[in-house]
């Protein structure tokens, strides 16, 4: 009888996502994640196909797990983005997966386009609603929110230095700054412009 190979996969991705994380697609290595999940390089072009498959397979679970952990009420983007940020800071191998995917792979992941779609058709939802500003088009409003959720991370090492220098280098500040964006940007708007 062959060994159950589900042992040996859970450890190729874990692997997987410690070295994507750290290096991206191009800075990976096949054999590292072999050598560090205690199987051959084999086993992970059998069960997982070409490095990129393997990337594209990391980054789309990653995503789909991040999105069951954080459900989105398109109506209260704040929040979303608050719970979005918390998240992220307990997990930052996944905002990490996020900016490499951008980088490296620039190209739609079905699962993740699947995640997506779900966020723009309730942002869409609350748009029609009046609960969110309806002049952004959702998938762009999509975007603003996780731009801002991610900022931080995005931001200048010399822009990061000033913030430090301050003494006000906070995760819970960040957070409290993301919430507040988020809700400026998401308010409904009047006619004529932006309510106050």
């Amino acid at each position: 009888m062959p060994p159950d190979a589900t042992e040996t996969k859970r450890r190729l991705m874990k692997a997987a996502v410690d070295e994507f994380a750290a290096y991206g697609l191009a800075g990976a290595r096949i054999d590292r994640i072999a050598d560090a999940a205690q199987a051959n390089k084999r086993s992970i072009y059998m069960h997982f196909g070409t490095k990129e498959e393997l990337f594209d397979k990391v980054v789309a679970e990653s995503m789909t797990e991040l999105a069951a952990a954080v459900s989105i009420d398109a109506g209260n983007l704040p929040d979303y983005a608050g719970e979005l940020y918390d998240r992220l800071e307990q997990r930052p191998h996944v905002r990490r997966l996020y900016l490499w995917a951008g980088l490296e792979r620039q190209q739609p992941i079905d699962a993740e386009v699947e995640e997506y779609r779900r966020n723009v058709t309730a942002i869409e939802a609350a748009q029609e609603a009046g609960r969110v500003r309806a002049d952004i088009p959702p998938p762009e409003l999509m975007a603003m929110v996780i731009a801002l959720v991610i900022s931080w991370d995005t931001a200048s090492w010399s822009l990061k230095a000033l913030r430090t220098e301050t003494g006000q280098d906070s995760s819970g500040e960040r957070r409290a700054a993301v919430v507040t964006a988020v809700a400026t940007l998401a308010q409904p708007s009047r006619a004529g412009g932006i309510a106050p």
